[in-house]
């Protein structure tokens, strides 16, 4: 369990790290895809640090929301930030033009840092 959550967080650490680039590079599409996917993926190995596994009936963002947030350990912010991440991604990754702005980009990847930060806190907690 402990080597799946650790690969679970360099992953959203990577993904943090190239979101980084993608923002400098004036690419916010990709930038806001990376920082969700980040989020995604510490949001998995917080999951998978509590129960030993990942949900099988319910989807990443449901199952995490529901425990972590409605279940009090985490803020409402937490569970925002993700939905809002999870829309920029959907937007930027899925539209034929340019979707996500420079101030969307911005957001989201401070929100995904301070997301991947403190779930990153609870995993090795």
């Amino acid at each position: 369990m402990a080597e799946t959550t650790d690969v679970l967080m360099h992953k959203a650490q990577t993904y943090l790290r190239s979101a980084a680039v993608l923002l400098e590079l004036e690419d916010y599409d990709s930038c806001a895809s990376r920082a969700y996917f980040a989020m995604f993926y510490a949001a998995q190995a917080l999951l998978v640090n509590e129960n030993g596994a990942l949900p099988e009936k319910k989807g990443i963002r449901s199952a995490f929301v529901e425990q972590f947030v409605d279940g009090g350990t985490l803020p409402e912010q937490a569970g925002n930030a993700l939905h809002y991440a999870y829309e920029l991604q959907e937007r930027g990754d899925y539209s034929h033009t340019f979707a996500v702005e420079q101030g969307e980009a911005e957001r989201v990847l401070q929100e995904a840092e301070a997301f991947v930060t403190t779930l990153e806190t609870l995993v090795d907690g």
